[in-house]
């Protein structure tokens, strides 16, 4: 499924207005720090950022024949000068959509460079059922690095559900793999409400990286080739980290 595709379905309710909005398929205190890291570099390892922008869910659908998206956000440590910087390219090849992913974390101990490609595909099961695939694999090095190492590679199974006019659900599941570590469960869920043409509310539970977390936050969509994402984000421990991230996808023809 496309998400032009996606959005025709999102358009049945709102035709009386105007038209529905774009859908775009660890930080604690001081102390917890060494925490953060850890949580952040599982995460950043296997990743699969894609349609959903830097949420963590992602949903069944790709960019349109001719299409590309330039997606960028930014994390920040909720009490700390710890933070990521995400760069990621992507456009329709073909029956799939290739993506690159390039990061550069922030924080105590220094500085890490992570760079990665992506490709998914994705089709309808029926009008309101999608479903995919999304693989993603990483490299990663210190600032200075020479030459960046393998560190992971993901993949994910992502299903989307359009419940109603105005609500959509996506699903997770997959498996997170590293250079020299045991494998661990990759999944997660969400649930999107458009309340307004041009704002949602986004809320997820996922699993990434060996660690459990939530995030719920907004998206404003000004026009239809652009939209601003603001989320908060919190591990499900006590001692878990939480970072806010403000990110910003522009969709373009090619």
């Amino acid at each position: 499924m496309t998400r032009e595709r996606l959005r025709r379905v999102a358009r049945t309710a709102t035709n009386g207005r105007l038209d529905a909005p774009r859908f775009y398929p660890q930080r604690p205190s001081r102390p917890s720090l060494h925490l953060w890291a850890a949580y952040l570099c599982g995460l950043a390892a296997t990743q699969t950022h894609a349609a959903g922008g830097h949420h963590s869910v992602d949903d069944a659908a790709i960019l349109d024949p001719g299409q590309c998206q330039l997606e960028t956000w930014s994390d920040r440590h909720a009490h700390a000068s710890q933070g990521l910087l995400h760069i990621g390219p992507a456009c329709r090849v073909g029956p799939v959509e290739l993506g690159l992913n390039l990061e550069r974390e922030h924080g105590g101990e220094g500085r890490t460079v992570r760079a990665g490609p992506q490709i998914k595909w994705a089709f309808a099961v029926n009008d309101s059922l999608s479903a995919g695939v999304l693989a993603t694999a990483g490299w990663q090095g210190d600032a200075h690095a020479t030459a960046l190492r393998l560190s992971g590679s993901s993949i994910v199974v992502p299903v989307t559900w359009q419940i109603a006019d105005s609500w959509r659900a996506h699903i997770n599941l997959g498996r997170d793999f590293y250079r020299a570590q045991p494998s661990t469960s990759h999944s997660g869920a969400s649930l999107e409400w458009s309340a307004l043409p041009s704002i949602s509310f986004v809320a997820e539970r996922f699993r990434e990286g060996g660690g459990n977390a939530w995030r719920a936050g907004m998206r404003w969509t000004p026009v239809e080739t652009l939209s601003v994402d603001l989320s908060r984000a919190r591990g499900l421990r006590a001692d878990a980290p939480a970072w806010w991230t403000l990110g910003f996808t522009w969709a373009f023809a090619r």
